[in-house]
């Protein structure tokens, strides 16, 4: 009952989140500012240099872009004006120039130099913490179409909207510095024309922060309807698919579905897109007046009948007041576009925040022996379903027995294995290693007892090798990797490979890698188990994809290895079962029957039933 009411917390806590995660279309600043500031700290971490050069580098260019516009202009003018000497309009225009040329050296640097990899270091350390933490996140997360989401937000936007925070919040630094400057130059000549920038200014607050919302919406409705239209097309250039598509007329269906999903996107698109261009025009309606009109007659009305300012005045005033208030604009649109980025990066947080129950457990270390695994009244229910999958199974596999688990398919063979390597924890009921209750173990240290085949195992785009021992080889294993290979059948085809272990398999990324047949990839997935000294060893439909001579020799090669040993079988073909000291036939998530072979054919029952269906196939003395 623990394990149930611990699965139920667990399910009512990602309920709340995912209501939460609905209701946020909007944060407070205070939470917008948390989720820059992280991102911010991921390049203060990663890339402190261009960090810190880039910021000082936002300053000087804001200094340069005032002093040789607003001011060049005041001061050109008003030595016009003053019948100054060529030699003082000389420097001022070389100091001027000198400026220039700093800052696009500088720039080109920045842009040519830093920045590419600087963006390529950033995405490889991200990308190292969400595969790290992706890796360590329970099995049972990805049943859940929340966490999905999550993922999927957090695996492919991640580094594009840390770029975007980034240039958001450069963006910002160069606003606010721009303003500093042109704002102490206006505030020297007529503070008034402030007033007018910072009215414009509000208005555009009010717009974008509608503008925002609307968006956000907008993307938020779209995305599942995105995802499916996706999916329909990527279908169409995966080789996975290729042989079904040409054989048959299901691409009608994925076309069918990739039109429909379009036209939803094209309906919702334009159902929001009329929000968007009313709220955008207002706002530029009403800037365009206030600056263009008003302002003009304000600086004519100072010059003619005041006499408050002079031509060099009007000149400096009228470009700074509208670069002015079109700094202001961009800053309020830089701040409505860090909440907008913030609202993503809160996706990326969330996605950060889950936390494993059963990866990377602490606990005590088990044993360094073979003990026995016993399972008491285990049921298990997956998240989401109401129909268990596992009912109160209890079972005890002694040291050095070698079990099969027999079954139709959904009997829920492969859910016992998955509990079994505690990739799940059951939901009621108890699995003992010895005397010890799994969930005590360290997680990491329990599972390195198990070698496991799986029925759906893969084959990686790395060297065959690699692919066996599932990691870096080392050079003082290249021996036993060979054997492990022969072992498992793959002599003749080792003989026919000119690098050996080292050949490259898939040609995703090699043109002289290698794909090989299912039947040699199954034999690549059984030479992993035999390649460690695991104390237990799990086989999920070994032999599915291999002839029955390769299965025969297998199973000889596997009874002899295994001799010291405890081994599970899975199994739809029962000469496999034949070998076993004890079978279970599950159906509908029970076991229905245990026994020899010998006593399950006596009894006459279901595993007799499937054997003589299979008798054509295999003979059995």
């Amino acid at each position: 009952m623990k394990q149930k009411e611990e699965q139920k917390e667990r399910k009512e806590k990602e309920e709340e989140k995912e209501e939460e995660g609905k209701e946020k279309t909007k944060l407070n600043w205070k939470e917008s500012w948390s989720n820059i500031r992280m991102i911010l700290g991921y390049y203060r971490r990663f890339t402190p240099f261009y960090f810190y050069m880039y910021t000082g580098y936002v300053f000087l260019v804001s200094f340069v872009w005032v002093a040789t516009g607003s001011y060049s202009l005041k001061f050109i003018f008003d030595a016009l004006e003053q019948r100054k000497s060529f030699q003082e309009i000389f420097l001022f225009l070389a100091v001027m120039s000198g400026l220039m040329i700093v800052r696009n050296i500088v720039g080109a640097y920045m842009v040519e130099y830093l920045e590419p990899t600087a963006h390529i270091t950033m995405t490889e350390k991200l990308r190292a913490e969400l595969f790290e933490k992706a890796a360590k996140m329970d099995l049972a997360y990805y049943e859940t179409p929340k966490f999905y989401t999550d993922f999927v937000w957090a695996a492919s936007q991640a580094d594009v909207k840390c770029q975007q925070v980034l240039g958001i919040y450069m963006n910002f630094i160069a606003r606010v510095s721009e303003l500093l400057f042109l704002g102490s130059l206006m505030a020297a000549l007529d503070p008034v024309l402030i007033l007018f920038a910072l009215v414009t200014a509000a208005v555009r607050l009010l717009c974008n922060s509608k503008l925002v919302k609307y968006r956000y919406q907008l993307d938020l409705e779209a995305k599942p309807v995105e995802r499916e239209r996706d999916y329909s097309q990527r279908i169409f250039y995966l080789s996975d698919y290729a042989k079904e598509i040409r054989l048959s007329d299901v691409h009608q269906i994925l076309y069918q579905r990739f039109t429909s999903a379009t036209q939803k996107m094209k309906e919702i698109y334009k159902k929001g897109g009329k929000k968007l261009a009313e709220t955008d025009g207002i706002s530029n309606v009403f800037q365009d007046f206030f600056l263009k009109g008003l302002v003009l007659l304000y600086l004519a009305y100072g010059i003619m009948v005041t006499h408050q300012l002079t031509i060099g005045d009007f000149a400096a005033l009228i470009g700074a007041t509208r670069r002015f208030a079109a700094r202001m604009r961009n800053l309020v649109d830089v701040m409505m576009s860090s909440a907008e980025a913030a609202l993503y990066i809160e996706k990326f947080k969330n996605f950060l925040s889950y936390q494993p129950a059963i990866e990377g457990q602490d606990g005590k270390e088990p044993k360094d022996e073979i003990q026995p695994i016993c399972l008491k009244d285990v049921s298990f229910t997956y998240e989401g379903s109401d129909e268990p999958s596992l009912q109160h199974i209890n079972m005890t596999i002694h040291p050095l027995e070698k079990i099969a688990v027999v079954g139709y398919n959904g009997a829920g063979k492969s859910t016992l294995i998955k509990l079994f390597m505690r990739l799940y924890d059951a939901t009621e009921g108890t699995i003992f290693l010895g005397d010890t209750d799994i969930r005590e173990l360290k997680t990491e240290s329990y599972r390195r007892g198990f070698g496991a085949v799986f029925q759906d195992f893969q084959i990686f785009a790395a060297s065959l090798g690699e692919n066996v021992a599932m990691d870096f080889v080392k050079e003082d294993e290249r021996e036993k990797i060979l054997e492990a290979l022969c072992q498992s059948g793959m002599k003749e085809k080792l003989e026919k490979l000119p690098r050996g272990i080292d050949t490259p398999l898939t040609k995703e990324f090699q043109e002289d890698g290698q794909n090989f047949s299912g039947g040699e990839a199954q034999k690549i997935a059984i030479a992993r188990v035999f390649l460690r000294p695991y104390h237990y060893v799990i086989m999920d439909e070994p032999s599915s994809a291999l002839d029955p001579i390769s299965e025969y020799n297998l199973n000889q090669n596997m009874m002899e290895i295994a001799k010291d040993k405890t081994v599970i079988f899975i199994s739809h073909r029962l000469s496999t079962t034949c070998m076993a000291d004890r079978i279970y036939m599950l159906e509908k998530g029970r076991i229905i029957e245990e026994g020899t072979h010998h006593e399950l054919m006596e009894l006459g029952g279901k595993y007799a039933e499937m054997f003589w269906k299979q008798a054509g196939k295999y003979q059995v003395s």
